[in-house]
């Protein structure tokens, strides 16, 4: 940028242009120009002929170009907003998106407001499902797990800004694993929610790009996308109370399959499915109905 007057309204025309052929737009460049000052939205369009300073237009620079290589606002500026709670996020986490509210709203038709229920998330990531439902529940307890040491650090920085960390438990774990050989989490959880990978390895090249810069361990869901289904279903009854309940994100096309892998293990209801905002079925849910070993009556 020369070095001439810029003010907030010519700085954010210049980022539109720049922005045409880079995949990102004017309101990226408002959400980025916001951060940087401090102020809302409407404060941009407020003072429309308010000159930047050197400091701010140096600060903004470098944002714009990691918008350009495909980063997400949220990645670049740290911060997203999901199911009215401010989170904090990285380039570490997968970012947080309108689907996944589907499935919190979901879990909040089946559990009332004065329950306690004890709560499994399974690839927390930043701790957005497990700590959005108890916020809503404010009675519950929950644990998380993570295979990501970094998304996990994430958590702990939201743990402590949303005051969870009384009611909430954070552990490495590969799926389930942590908890294997520990009876004392055996038939133990209300529900257990996940949101894993499920997109299939070779259709990630091919997603938008900045889906492509979030972490792979956090995407890729082997060669079909139901890497993660099979291994959750199959272990998720032994520590999963009868009567308990099982709710799962999925990819656009894959409620099917993953309806066929939750009748093998035989011990689920018949799903409730949800639709998401586009009304595709994107929310799969199960109450265990086998004995607390995990057999069915």
């Amino acid at each position: 940028m020369p070095k001439e007057l810029w003010t907030i309204g010519r700085l954010l025309q210049w980022t539109e242009q720049y922005f045409l052929d880079k995949g990102a737009s004017r309101l990226d460049g408002e959400v980025l120009l916001s951060h940087i000052l401090g102020k809302d939205r409407i404060y941009l369009y407020t003072h429309y002929d308010e000159p930047l300073n050197k400091q701010e237009l140096d600060a903004y620079r470098p944002l714009v170009l990691e918008r350009a290589k495909g980063y997400s606002v949220a990645a670049i500026i740290g911060k997203k907003e999901f199911m009215g709670l401010p989170f904090i996020v990285s380039k570490d986490v997968l970012i947080p998106r309108p689907d996944t509210e589907t499935l919190v709203e979901d879990i909040l038709t089946v559990f009332d407001k004065d329950s306690a229920p004890y709560i499994l998330d399974v690839c927390t990531g930043p701790g957005t499902i497990l700590y959005s439902l108890l916020h809503y529940l404010p009675q519950a307890m929950g644990l998380g797990l993570d295979i990501s040491k970094e998304a996990l650090a994430v958590a702990v920085k939201n743990r402590e800004q949303l005051e969870l960390t009384e009611r909430a438990k954070l552990c490495y774990s590969d799926l389930l694993s942590a908890l294997s050989g520990d009876t004392v989490y055996e038939n133990t959880f209300d529900l257990i929610v996940s949101n894993p990978p499920y997109i299939p390895s070779e259709e990630i090249l091919t997603l938008e790009p900045e889906v492509q810069h979030e972490p792979v361990i956090a995407l890729d869901g082997g060669v079909d996308g139901l890497d993660f289904y099979r291994r959750l279903l199959a272990e998720a009854p032994k520590y999963l109370k009868t009567g308990g309940y099982l709710a799962v994100e999925i990819g656009y096309d894959q409620a099917e399959a993953v309806t066929d892998i939750a009748k093998s293990v035989g011990v689920y209801s018949e799903v409730m499915a949800q639709k998401d905002l586009g009304g595709i079925v994107r929310i799969l849910r199960w109450q265990k109905t086998g004995d607390d070993n995990g057999h069915r009556n």
